[in-house]
C-alpha cells in the first residue's frame, strides 16, 4: 500500500490544493495470480477427497506438507491484498478458506507421529509443533487484520480428531500456546519437531505475536526481544568457508547445530522474519552475505539463480525452484522492489517457471502460477506473489498498523468475481477511487459495483465523466456499469 493512501486515511483529508498519489494496484500478473488462487481456495470443494490440485504426500511430514502450500499461499494473497485497501471482499474468502483448511484434521492428523496424548484427544498445538501452530495463527491473525472479522478470535473453532473427539481454541488460547513455549525456551525459539529449533518457522510465531498484539492491544511480542537476540548471535553460520547465512537446525537438548545451511533456508529466515524483526539490519547484512558468498548461476545478462544445498530437504531446500523462490522476498525488502538482483531471480523463475493456466475451461488462460512441480508450486507461487507485491518495508507496515480507520472508511465491497476484477482501490478522503476490468474476455452485459461506508452526498465519475447510474440508499452506493474495457471509478463523499 501506498504511503501517501495511508496517511491520507489515517491523517484526514488533503488540503483542498492537494490531489492524492493513487498506486497503480495490481499488475496483469498478480491479478492472474489471484484467480489462480481463488481457484485453489473459496472456488474450489473443501469436503473433497483429497483436495483437487493441493499436492497431499500421505503424511505431512516434510516441507511438501500442506500446511505449508496453505501458509504460503496465504501470504502471498495478503500481500497482494493489501495493494487494494479499499477492497477487501476476495482476501476475506481466500483466507477464510485457507484458516478452514488448516484446521482440518487431514492438515494435523501427524502429530501422533511424534507427541503422546493418551486418552486425550490429540491437539496439535499442545506440544511443540511450531511448524503448524505459527502458521496456523499468523494466517488467522491476517485475516483479522485485513478484514475485520473476529471470528476466529471470538467464537473460535474446533479441532475435531478422526473419532469425533475435540479440542476447542479461540486465536488467543493458540498464540498463548506458543508464548509459554517461547517464555519457558533459554532461547526463546519454540520447537516444530521433537527437541529440533528452526529459525525458519519461528519467523510466524514471533509474528503471530506481533499481530495479536496490533489487534488487541496485548503484549504477547515482548518475547520476541529474548528470541531475536539469541537467534541472530548463534543461528550464524559458522562453518568454514560457508555459502549461507545461517544454521538450519538447531538440536535444543545437545546444544548443538547441525552443521549445514541452504540459500532457500536463508530466503525463508530472512524474508519472512523482516516484518517482525526488531532491527532490520539483520535481514540486510543476510543478503549482502548471500549475494557474495552464495553460489549463483547466470544464464542471461537479466536472469540469475542460486544453487540450493540438496543435503537439506526442509526449510526452503528441497528443489531448486523452491530454495529460490524464498529470495527475491528478502532483495525487495532491503533493496526495493527494484533490486537488481531480485528483478534478475524473478526473471529466472518466470522464464524458468512460468505458466499461464486456464482453470475454468474456456478456452482462456486466465490465472497464472509457476508450476515447479506438483509438490513446490503452491508455496512457490505464494512467495513470488509476495514479492511482486512487495516495495521496501510496505509489508512490514502492513503488519505494523492499524486499519481500523481503512475498515471504517468507503470501500468497495461487492463485485460479481470472478467475471469482474478489481485492479486498484482505494480511499484518500474525500475520494473512493477504483479500478475494474473484466475477468472473462466473452463477458457481455451490465455488472454491479457495490460500496459500502458511504456516509454523506455521493457523486460518481467513470472515466473522469460524471456518471449517473447508481443507486444510493443508506450507507450502501450501488453502481451499474458495463466492462467494456477498464474502467476508472471515483465517489467522492461529502458531508458524512
Amino acid at each position: 500500500m501506498r504511503a501517501v493512501a495511508m496517511v491520507a486515511i489515517l491523517a484526514g483529508p488533503l488540503a483542498a490544493d492537494q490531489k492524492p498519489t493513487w498506486s497503480k494496484g495490481l499488475s496483469d500478473r498478480e491479478l492472474a495470480i489471484q484467480r489462480w488462487f481463488s481457484h485453489l481456495t473459496f472456488m474450489a470443494d473443501r469436503s473433497a477427497k483429497p483436495w483437487p490440485v493441493w499436492f497431499d504426500d500421505g503424511q505431512q511430514l516434510q516441507v511438501t506438507s500442506l500446511r505449508y502450500q496453505l501458509a504460503f499461499a496465504g501470504y502471498g494473497c495478503a500481500a497482494m491484498a493489501a495493494k487494494t485497501p479499499a477492497y477487501r471482499e476476495l482476501i476475506a474468502k481466500q483466507l477464510q478458506d485457507l484458516c478452514e483448511r488448516m484446521v482440518d484434521v487431514r492438515i494435523w492428523y501427524y502429530v501422533t507421529t511424534y507427541w503422546k496424548y493418551g486418552s486425550q484427544p490429540p491437539d496439535p498445538c499442545l506440544y511443540e509443533n511450531v511448524m503448524y501452530t505459527a502458521h496456523m495463527t499468523q494466517l488467522m491473525c491476517l485475516h483479522e487484520l485485513l478484514t475485520g472479522d473476529r471470528w476466529y478470535s471470538e467464537a473460535g473453532w474446533d479441532f475435531v480428531w478422526r473419532d469425533g473427539r475435540k479440542v476447542h481454541y479461540t486465536l488467543e488460547e493458540a498464540i498463548r500456546r506458543l508464548h509459554v513455549q517461547s517464555k519457558a525456551s533459554r532461547s526463546g525459539g519454540i520447537c516444530c519437531e521433537p527437541g529440533l529449533i528452526f529459525a525458519d518457522c519461528n519467523s510466524h510465531s514471533s509474528t503471530s505475536f506481533m499481530l495479536f498484539d496490533l489487534l488487541h492491544g496485548t503484549k504477547y511480542a515482548d518475547v520476541n526481544a529474548k528470541w531475536f537476540a539469541w537467534m541472530s548471535q548463534y543461528f550464524r553460520n559458522r562453518m568454514p568457508l560457508a555459502r549461507e547465512y545461517l544454521y538450519v537446525v538447531y538440536k535444543a537438548k545437545d546444544d548443538l547445530f547441525l552443521p549445514g545451511g541452504d540459500p532457500g533456508a536463508d530466503g525463508w529466515a530472512l524474508g519472512w522474519g523482516f516484518p517482525w524483526y526488531p532491527d532490520t539490519k539483520f535481514a540486510a547484512d543476510g543478503w549482502q552475505y548471500l549475494l557474495k558468498h552464495a553460489e549463483w548461476v547466470r544464464p542471461t545478462p537479466d536472469q540469475m539463480h542460486v544453487k540450493n544445498n540438496p543435503a537439506v530437504q526442509c526449510c526452503g531446500g528441497g528443489s531448486l525452484g523452491s530454495a529460490n523462490s524464498f529470495l527475491p522476498i528478502v532483495g525487495v525488502q532491503v533493496e526495493g522492489a527494484s533490486s537488481p538482483a531480485a528483478r534478475k531471480i524473478l526473471n529466472w523463475l518466470e522464464a524458468t517457471y512460468g505458466k499461464a493456466v486456464d482453470t475454468d475451461g474456456d478456452g482462456h488462460n486466465e490465472s497464472y502460477c509457476y508450476d515447479t512441480c506438483k509438490a513446490y508450486r503452491i508455496p512457490v507461487t505464494g512467495n513470488i506473489a509476495a514479492a511482486l507485491a512487495t516495495d521496501g518495508d510496505s509489508m512490514r507496515r502492513l503488519y505494523r498498523t492499524p486499519r481500523k480507520a481503512i475498515l471504517e472508511a468507503p470501500t468497495l465491497a461487492h463485485v460479481d468475481y470472478p467475471d469482474v476484477w478489481v485492479r486498484s482501490a482505494e480511499y484518500v478522503a474525500p475520494v473512493l477511487r477504483f479500478i475494474v476490468l473484466k475477468g472473462r474476455p466473452g463477458l457481455e452485459g451490465t455488472t454491479k459495483l457495490v460500496c459500502e461506508n458511504v456516509r454523506g452526498h455521493a457523486t460518481v465519475t467513470r472515466d473522469g465523466k460524471a456518471y449517473k447510474r447508481f443507486k444510493h440508499h443508506g450507507t450502501r452506493l450501488t453502481i451499474d456499469t458495463n466492462l467494456s474495457g477498464e474502467h476508472v471509478f471515483e465517489v467522492t463523499v461529502r458531508g458524512g
